[in-house]
């Protein structure tokens, strides 16, 4: 299967972030990707969308009041390995060695982000 259909296949977005208005234009422009998206505000929704299970790609901000990126991709890796990870940062964050040995994310996607930056990032997380 090629890189592009796998990232075609990702219909299921979990997006956290307790910014509500990154939390809108990742909404819109998943949409107008075509992705079905979940969006949650604080830990507890991200813990209970979590455990659900009922997503193919959890983006998760990297910095939140209750609780860091870090942490839900733990949660996330313990409980669905193969799912990718992608961290959303305004702080331009890139992967070390350690990180990716860990495989704890399988991307980063830098705010203020752009419908082609999301897509790209989602084809980075589904290879």
């Amino acid at each position: 299967m090629s890189h592009v259909a796998a990232a075609q296949q990702t219909a299921r977005i979990l997006f956290v972030d307790d910014d509500a208005n990154i939390l809108a234009a990742a909404d819109n422009l998943l949409r107008a990707l075509g992705k079905q998206v979940t969006i949650a505000r604080t830990r507890a929704e991200a813990l209970a969308e979590l455990g659900g299970g009922k997503y193919d790609v959890l983006m998760t901000d990297l910095t939140m009041p209750e609780c860091s990126g870090w942490d839900l991709a733990r949660q996330s890796k313990a409980r669905f390995p193969d799912k990718p990870v992608v961290l959303v940062t305004g702080w331009g964050l890139t992967l070390d060695a350690d990180e990716t040995k860990m495989r704890l994310v399988n991307g980063i996607l830098s705010k203020p982000f752009t419908l082609d930056e999301l897509q790209r990032a989602l084809n980075d997380a589904a290879k």
